[in-house]
């Protein structure tokens, strides 16, 4: 048993790396996610502020720019909820590995 320990915590070190960039990787997707709604939300607040030109309130009306940035919006918080979600389950699966790993330490300390 003793000889199976360091290949456990080679294997379960081994995790810990794959589960800290899958992190890694879900909050960059998730800053980027962010960024992008940003920049939906000030192409619609420009637009919005725009108010005097009555000319261009009919077209963006008329062509539906104002509905399908309201559109992109809503699309990219979806995105970031779903984002959000994976990062949750990454991070819960990194806590398991790190708990996992620091279980497989004690027990080599312990013997």
């Amino acid at each position: 048993m003793t000889g199976s320990r360091p290949k456990l915590l080679k294997l379960v070190a081994l995790k810990r790396q794959k589960a800290e960039q899958s992190l890694a990787i879900v909050q960059t997707e998730l800053r980027d996610l962010g960024k992008q709604l940003d920049a939906l939300q000030e192409e619609f607040a420009s637009a919005d502020q725009a108010g005097g030109d009555v000319h261009a309130m009919m077209l963006s009306s008329r062509y539906g720019h104002s509905r399908r940035v309201l559109h992109d919006m809503d699309r990219k918080r979806s995105e970031i909820a779903d984002a959000q979600q994976r990062f949750n389950a990454a991070r819960e699966e990194l806590k398991r590995i790190l708990n996992s790993e620091d279980q497989l330490i004690q027990m080599r300390a312990g013997s």
